[in-house]
């Protein structure tokens, strides 16, 4: 009889010790992921946050006034401070139904100044409408750049001295042409953003118009051709994908502006998706 008791708490034991080394999942698992590795400085880093809610329960993330559920935690490597925010990030609200995976695009340049080349670790927290209960991402890492300079030009904009510039980096072995418009006397970032993927088979045609925006003409492919316009401001406004036409390819100064010439807008065969999401990711 002893024995067969015995023998019971043993196993008892022994299930309750292996119970307690599974590890218990999150009521809600947070992974961030940037969207690139490399950004150039001054560009809108972007994170894509994916929260899983392993509850039968919607979990609903909602600011309240002096309280934002999502906080952001960056760090440069080499650096003993975290990077301080120059504006409190708050998000949409956000509610992720029971069993559901839910996925939204973070934006950083409207809260923190990323102008300075290095390596980056960020992390972000959730808060609990409890306002106890918060949940930990994993920790990101993405890289601000400088790239090699193509062309600049340095130019008077709302009373500031700029220089606007196009520069070119290796994304995932592609060369790619950015735009950047730097305060000369400061040497702060106003703006940067992607422009153009670059093959190297024409020098690229950079020119400024009279409202000094800068526009790019570059062969992105064998095939296709880009042409993309940035402000003042750092600010993509204009971008199209063009194919040759006849004659020799240029862009020429008119009574209008400037203008492309031997090229003609790509047209997207009826029913072809595209599966380009920004400017450095077309031909």
């Amino acid at each position: 009889m002893n024995r067969i008791i015995h023998q019971t708490l043993v196993r008892l034991l022994l299930f309750f010790g292996l119970w307690c080394a599974v590890p218990l999942h999150a009521q809600l698992e947070v992974r961030l992921e940037p969207t690139r590795r490399d950004f150039v400085a001054g560009e809108n880093v972007q994170l894509v946050l994916t929260m899983i809610n392993h509850t039968d329960a919607s979990i609903a993330l909602t600011n309240t006034p002096g309280r934002c559920w999502l906080h952001v935690e960056i760090n440069r490597q080499g650096d003993n401070s975290a990077v301080t925010p120059s504006a409190v990030p708050r998000y949409p609200n956000q509610t992720v139904t029971p069993g559901s995976r839910r996925a939204c695009r973070l934006e950083l340049k409207n809260y923190f100044n990323l102008n300075r080349d290095g390596t980056y670790r960020v992390r972000v927290i959730l808060r609990m409408p409890d306002m106890q209960t918060v949940y930990s991402s994993n920790v990101a890492v993405f890289n601000i750049v400088s790239g090699g300079e193509v062309r600049s030009f340095q130019i008077q904009a709302r009373g500031q001295r700029l220089k606007m510039s196009v520069r070119s980096i290796l994304l995932d072995g592609k060369n790619v042409l950015f735009g950047q418009v730097r305060n000369v006397d400061s040497n702060g970032v106003v703006g940067a953003c992607p422009m153009a993927q670059y093959l190297n088979f024409m020098t690229p045609i950079i020119k400024l118009d009279r409202a000094q925006n800068l526009h790019l003409l570059c062969q992105s492919s064998p095939r296709y051709y880009t042409y993309a316009v940035m402000n003042t401001q750092g600010d993509l406004r204009e971008h199209k994908i063009l194919v040759p036409s006849g004659g020799p390819v240029d862009m020429v100064s008119t009574g209008g502006g400037l203008r492309y010439i031997g090229l003609v807008p790509y047209t997207k065969p009826k029913g072809e998706k595209s599966r380009y999401h920004s400017a450095s990711e077309r031909p």
